[in-house]
């Protein structure tokens, strides 16, 4: 498997270098990120959430700092984090807050891609992301060269009641999940905070400030600039769902 890694990585610098030499927007926003920091590693399955303006929080003190409300004219929560709307989690924020902390494989990839310490081009998220694939390969890597095969395979656990929280990294953002067992060990209540709620609003702001400049634009130039924008922060969105109706009215 380590030699699989050691090809894989190789073709993962050499994705880096591919996209980030592709034609990308001039766009770029005052993000307020969110995304999981941990003191020793780039932050995936473990950390406490913190935000770029300096705070952090524990992970069970989520439902003080994030709170999902409906809105009038979706379907889809949209979250506050600390009472104000737009903030963004996924690959620009988790870099934004761990750069330092990928390997030193991935921080070369990423000064030879010209992201500097912050990315605030949401087109480039593509180069980010493609860093941390880097950055995947030298911790699977990593692991397998320290790897201890345990005793036994499984350790036995006794159903005790109580409320456990938990977050990690997924491809699009923050993943935060709470969840009440009682005694015999089932759930009795669920809450999952999915990346897409959380990015939802700031979604809209991109694209209200993409779209509004370029009205000029072709219908269909314009609509496939619009799905590019919502791709960079969630590209599971285009496999679930068709995510977008552009209408425009010329008055």
């Amino acid at each position: 498997m380590a030699e699989r890694l050691r090809r894989a990585r190789e073709h993962a610098l050499a994705t880096v270098t591919w996209v980030a030499g592709f034609d990308f927007p001039d766009v770029e926003h005052d993000y307020r990120f969110l995304a999981l920091r941990h003191p020793d590693e780039y932050a995936i399955l473990s950390g406490s959430p913190a935000v770029s303006d300096g705070s952090s929080f524990p992970v069970e003190d989520w439902p003080d700092h994030v709170v999902e409300e409906q809105v009038q004219d979706s379907t889809a929560l949209h979250a506050r984090l600390d009472g104000t709307t737009g903030y963004l989690t996924g690959a620009l924020a988790r870099y934004a807050l761990n750069s330092p902390r990928l390997s030193a494989l991935a921080q070369e990839a990423a000064r030879d891609a010209g992201l500097g310490e912050v990315c605030r081009n949401p087109f480039r998220s593509i180069v980010v992301r493609a860093v941390e694939v880097v950055h995947a390969c030298d911790e699977a890597l990593r692991i397998i060269d320290g790897y201890v095969e345990p005793e036994v395979p499984a350790v036995p656990v006794e159903p005790t009641a109580g409320v456990g929280h938990g977050a990690s990294e997924a491809p699009r953002g923050t993943l935060y999940h709470r969840y009440r067992i009682g005694a015999d060990g089932l759930i009795t209540e669920a809450a999952i905070v999915p990346p897409t709620s959380q990015n939802q609003a700031r979604m809209e702001m991109d694209l209200r400030e993409l779209i509004e400049p370029r009205l000029g634009l072709a219908q269909a130039e314009l609509a496939a600039l619009c799905e590019r924008a919502v791709r960079n922060h969630d590209p599971c969105i285009s496999c679930s769902t068709h995510f977008l109706d552009l209408r425009l009215d010329a008055r």
